[in-house]
C-alpha cells in the first residue's frame, strides 16, 4: 500500500487533524496547535494537538496540550480558537463544547492558561465560560474565538451565523480576559452581499481571523453550510469602531482542500499563515489508514492595496535538499524532464514571453494512466489542476479545479510544492492552490513540461527534492 502521509508537511504522528490553531511566539520559539482525534482517522471529541519549530522549517511535536473534561463547558470537545500572551502567561482561549453536535449544542469561550517553558502543561480557568452566546438570536454556531489587544483591551471575535444575517463574525470586548461585553456584529453575510451578490458566504462563519496592515486590513472567514465545510474567503476593508467595513472579497486559495486559515502576525501588514488541508478521498479510506488530514507549509499573507497576498515562507527553501538537473527528453506533448522525479519536490518554472498557455505534469507514471495536471493560461488568465487521473485508486476524489485569480497577473513564475499526496501551486508570489491526489502506483514520480514547441522551448525548470520536517528520533 502505498503511504500518502506527507513528509514536509505538519501532522500528528496518528489519528485525525483538522483546523491550525492558537499559533504563538513563546520563549524563542514558534507554537502552533490543531484539532486532533488521537483515536482514529475521523472527526470526534476534538483535543488540541500540539507543535513546536525554533525555525519555521524544522518541528517537533509535543504532549496534547488540551483535552476535553469528564464533565463541564467542554466536555464535548475542546474545539478552536488562539493563544494570545497576557504578562507572564500564555492563555488558551478555545470553545468549549457541551451537547450533541448541531445548532442546539452549547458552545461557550473557555480559557487556559501556561507559564510553562515548552507550554506543555495548561490549567483550565476557574471562571469558565467566559463567553456565553446570546440565546434569543436562534444562532446556527458560536465558535472560534480570535482575540487580540488593542486601545488598551482585549477584543474577541467569533464565528456565528444566522437564517436572517448569513455568517456573521461577532464582536466582545474586555478588560481581563475573563469579563466579557458583546459589542455587536462586526461584519454580517448581509455586508458581504452589498459589496458582492454573487459571492455566496454560506450561513455560517468559522474559524475568523484578522490581520491588521497600515492601508487596509484583511478578515479571514471560513464559509460553513448546513453540514459543508467549503472555502475561506479574505474580506479586505478597514476595522472602524466596532465595525468592519468592507471593500473586495476573495478566494484565499483557488483549489478545493484548503480550510481554516490561522494568522500569526508578522508586522507592517504581514502575517504567517497555516491552513487544514483536509482528504479527498472516502471516510472509510482514511479510518482504514488510521490517519486524516495535514497542515499546508506556512505561508506568507501579506495586505497590499485591495487584495491579499499569498506566498511561501521564503524559509522553506531550508528544506531543498538534493539540487536536481533537468535533462529534456521530447515526448510527443513537449519534453519529460529526466532526473526530476519523486514524490517529494520542490519545482520552480520561469515562464519567457512567448508563453500563452502551459501545463506540468507532476505524479506521472510511464504509460500516463497516473497523471495530476498543473495548468496555467496566460490568455485567459486562469490557474487550475486536474486530478482526474490522479489515482487508479477509486476512493480518490477527481476533477479539474481552480480558476481565474481575483487580480491581474503577469504568471511569470510559477512554484510547486509536491509532497507526497499535498500539492501546493504559488504564481507569481501572490496566488495559491492546494490539492490533494493519491497516485497508487510506486512509478508514478515523473515530471512533463507540455505545450507548443515555442511555449515549452521558453520555460526553464529547476528542481530539488523535499527533506523531512521532523528529527531523526520523530516518526515521519
Amino acid at each position: 500500500m502505498m503511504d500518502h502521509r506527507p513528509r514536509a508537511h505538519l501532522r500528528p504522528a496518528t489519528g485525525w487533524m483538522n483546523d491550525p490553531t492558537g499559533p504563538v511566539r513563546w520563549n524563542g520559539s514558534i507554537h502552533l496547535f490543531h484539532q486532533h482525534n488521537p483515536d482514529g482517522g475521523y472527526w470526534a471529541r476534538p483535543h488540541w494537538g500540539h507543535l513546536v519549530s525554533e525555525d519555521l522549517v524544522h518541528w517537533q511535536r509535543r504532549p496534547t496540550a488540551l483535552s476535553p473534561d469528564d464533565e463541564g463547558p467542554d466536555v464535548d470537545g475542546c474545539y478552536s480558537g488562539c493563544v494570545v500572551v497576557d504578562g507572564d502567561e500564555a492563555v488558551m482561549v478555545y470553545t468549549g463544547a457541551r451537547g450533541e453536535v448541531g445548532p442546539s449544542q452549547a458552545q461557550t469561550t473557555c480559557l487556559a492558561r501556561s507559564q510553562d517553558r515548552w507550554l506543555d502543561h495548561w490549567e483550565k480557568d476557574p471562571a469558565n465560560p467566559v463567553t456565553t452566546a446570546p440565546e434569543d438570536r436562534g444562532l446556527l454556531g458560536f465558535r472560534d474565538p480570535f482575540v487580540w489587544r488593542e486601545a488598551g483591551c482585549w477584543w474577541q471575535m467569533l464565528g456565528a451565523g444566522s437564517p436572517g444575517l448569513g455568517g456573521a463574525a461577532l464582536l466582545y470586548r474586555s478588560d481581563d480576559l475573563v469579563t466579557w461585553t458583546e459589542v455587536g456584529p462586526l461584519l454580517t453575510g448581509v455586508d458581504l452581499h452589498a459589496v458582492d451578490p454573487e459571492e455566496w458566504t454560506g450561513s455560517m462563519w468559522e474559524c475568523p481571523a484578522l490581520l491588521r496592515g497600515r492601508d487596509a486590513d484583511a478578515l479571514l472567514i471560513s464559509i460553513h453550510d448546513e453540514d459543508t465545510t467549503s472555502h475561506p474567503l479574505a474580506v479586505v476593508g478597514r476595522l472602524g469602531r466596532a465595525r468592519f467595513v468592507p471593500w473586495t472579497i476573495q478566494r484565499i486559495d483557488l483549489g478545493p482542500d484548503l480550510y481554516a486559515p490561522c494568522l500569526l502576525a508578522d508586522g507592517d501588514g504581514r502575517a504567517i499563515s497555516w491552513a487544514w488541508s483536509w482528504e479527498a478521498r472516502t471516510p472509510e479510506r482514511q479510518r482504514l489508514d488510521g490517519w486524516a488530514g495535514t497542515l499546508t507549509s506556512p505561508r506568507r499573507l501579506e495586505v497590499y492595496d485591495d487584495r491579499v497576498r499569498v506566498a511561501p515562507l521564503p524559509e522553506l527553501t531550508g528544506l531543498r535538499a538534493v539540487s536536481l538537473t533537468p535533462r529534456r527528453i521530447t515526448t510527443m506533448d513537449g519534453w519529460l524532464a529526466d532526473g526530476v522525479e519523486g514524490d517529494g519536490l520542490d519545482l520552480e518554472l520561469d515562464l519567457g514571453p512567448v508563453v500563452d498557455r502551459l501545463e506540468l505534469r507532476v505524479r506521472r507514471s510511464p504509460e500516463l494512466d497516473e497523471v495530476t495536471t498543473i495548468g496555467i493560461d496566460r490568455d485567459d488568465g486562469r490557474l487550475w489542476l486536474d486530478r482526474e487521473q490522479a489515482s487508479l485508486d477509486p476512493s480518490a476524489r477527481g476533477g479539474r479545479l481552480g480558476g481565474a485569480p481575483s487580480t491581474s497577473l503577469p504568471m511569470n513564475h510559477v512554484r510547486v510544492l509536491l509532497d507526497r499526496s499535498i500539492i501546493e501551486v504559488f504564481v507569481d508570489d501572490e496566488v495559491a492552490l492546494t490539492a490533494r491526489v493519491y497516485p497508487s502506483r510506486p512509478d508514478s514520480t515523473g515530471v512533463e513540461v507540455v505545450g507548443t514547441p515555442a511555449a515549452i522551448a521558453d520555460v526553464s525548470l529547476r528542481a530539488w527534492t523535499l527533506g523531512s520536517i521532523w528529527g531523526d528520533d520523530a516518526p515521519s
